[in-house]
């Protein structure tokens, strides 16, 4: 872990934690199952790949972070309100052609008040303005990465459903909904994506010209454009 001391030499002191975060980074350099959802082919080809990312900036990090204290703190409350909660971090893979995609997830929960079978268990957290969108479409509506997730791990768990829940960081307000499993749906998914990782031709990009707002939040910008 880095010396806070060794970076303070800065405007400030949370100036100095968000660096902390920043210092502390990691890219990953592969493709994982939470991101076979991605709209982007060529997002997904340079992932696979390794190519450099433009790295989170110190409150990205702390988001992160913060989303992994919120779970951590729901799974307890699960455990006390009743729920049998376990697996959490198991890992999921599928593999094709020599290559594997790896995913670990929240948990499996079982004792829901809603069914007695088996659930995986999925976690994430929101500001008020997605988590009103989310209430107005559903989990699988609001974002065909979230959707792909849930549904490989299914797959790869061999459990029919998933139990999600979404927490809003603004107010504390709490977001259940059980998803069944789309078999045919979600091996398509991952047959697609493996065709596309393993093409030696870098697909077409999806954003039309730079200045498209998907294109200005992606983090392999600067290579997509050659900026």
């Amino acid at each position: 872990m880095s010396n806070l001391a060794e970076i303070i030499n800065q405007t400030s002191t949370v100036s100095a934690v968000d660096l902390l975060y920043e210092s502390e980074f990691e890219q990953r350099r592969r493709l994982g199952l939470s991101q076979v959802g991605h709209h982007c082919p060529r997002y997904l080809w340079y992932k696979h790949r390794g190519f450099d990312e433009i790295p989170p900036d110190g409150r990205t990090l702390r988001l992160f972070e913060l989303g992994n204290i919120i779970e951590e703190h729901l799974a307890d409350d699960l455990k006390k309100a009743g729920c049998n909660l376990h697996s959490q971090q198991k890992k999921i893979k599928f593999s094709y052609d020599a290559i594997t995609l790896r995913g670990s997830c929240d948990g499996i929960i079982e004792g829901l008040i809603e069914s007695s079978q088996p659930h995986l268990w999925e976690c994430k957290t929101m500001n008020n303005k997605g988590f009103t969108r989310l209430l107005k479409v559903g989990y699988e509506k609001y974002n065909e990465q979230y959707k792909a997730q849930v549904h490989a791990y299914m797959l790869g768990l061999k459990l029919n459903r998933a139990f999600v829940t979404v927490y809003n960081k603004d107010n504390s307000a709490l977001y259940q909904e059980r998803i069944k499993l789309d078999r045919s749906w979600i091996i398509d998914k991952l047959q697609d994506v493996f065709r596309t990782i393993t093409q030696k031709t870098i697909p077409e990009r999806v954003c039309p010209r730079m200045d498209f707002w998907q294109a200005k939040f992606c983090n392999f910008y600067k290579e997509c454009f050659n900026a």
